[in-house]
């Protein structure tokens, strides 16, 4: 019933119940079944209509009562979420340090070489696959010194370049600068390993030059140091051949080949390496 239409019920049945309220001080007593029974006829849409905006007026409050609950509810939900969202973050991150760190104990402990643990503090955007700046230096260990051996458990980072008291500068291998005595793992063809990302549009890559033409070179490969360069000793991973473009006269002059390697170490996630001082 809507509420226009209870306005004219409610007030008729409220003139009813008046006139019958004062009817029945002048009736006789046999005459008062009859106006009991007129009387619950007459009001009962009154009774009705005042149920009705009651029972309205109590679903109302509680819809109201509702919704606040529920917009509580949802800003709390919201909260925790955002909560539990940060938390699982975080551990997520300390569980890949850790991944990382039991990585990186292991590699010492089997490692034949003096391994000397540091970490990145510094990266310049505009030479970012040349330089980076680690957090040891001679201050640290005696033996550090510039053209040393950086490596990560993945393979090569690079070289150590200019080193102070406290922090040295470690050329990437990918760096036109990092120069490399190699050899592939499957066709042993040996060249020299040489950063290539200038002439790749930034990204990481090495060329290996000066293999012998007549060298097979398969894409796939495994390269590895050879040894004989005088700073890098041997066996420790490159990365793999990318390409391994096929000899003809267009491609190739005189007597040698080249190829493109990628590293085997994400050179850009970076954050902890060691850096070989020398063998056990």
């Amino acid at each position: 019933m809507s509420q226009s239409m209870s306005r004219p019920v409610l007030f008729i049945g409220g003139v009813i119940i008046v006139l019958l309220a004062i009817g029945g001080f002048f009736l006789p007593k046999s005459a008062q079944p009859a106006v009991e029974k007129v009387s619950i006829e007459g009001t009962s849409p009154v009774w009705r209509s005042l149920d009705w905006l009651k029972g309205n007026y109590r679903n109302l409050s509680e819809g109201f009562q509702t919704a606040e609950k529920l917009q509580e509810d949802n800003r709390h939900l919201v909260t925790e979420n955002a909560r539990l969202a940060t938390e699982n973050s975080l551990l997520a991150g300390l569980e890949k340090e850790n991944q990382r760190l039991r990585e990186m104990l292991a590699f010492k402990n089997d490692s034949q070489f003096k391994l000397l643990p540091a970490r990145v503090i510094e990266r310049d955007p505009s030479s970012w696959w040349n330089v980076i700046k680690i957090n040891r230096g001679w201050n640290d260990d005696p033996t550090l010194t510039s053209d040393q051996p950086v490596v990560s458990p993945r393979g090569i980072v690079g070289k150590t370049g200019a080193v102070g008291k406290y922090a040295t500068n470690v050329i990437l291998l990918v760096d036109e600068n990092c120069k490399i005595s190699s050899v592939t793992e499957s066709s042993q063809a040996r060249g020299i390993t040489v950063g290539a990302t200038s002439l790749n549009s930034g990204v990481p890559l090495c060329k290996i030059t000066f293999v012998p033409r007549d060298t097979p070179l398969a894409v796939g490969e495994r390269v590895f140091t050879s040894g004989l360069g005088g700073i890098f000793p041997a066996n420790l991973l490159i990365g793999t051949v990318k390409e391994a473009p096929p000899v003809s006269t267009a491609n190739n002059f005189g007597l040698y080949r080249e190829g493109v390697i990628e590293p085997a170490v994400d050179l850009n996630n970076l954050e902890e390496v060691f850096i070989i001082t020398g063998g056990k």
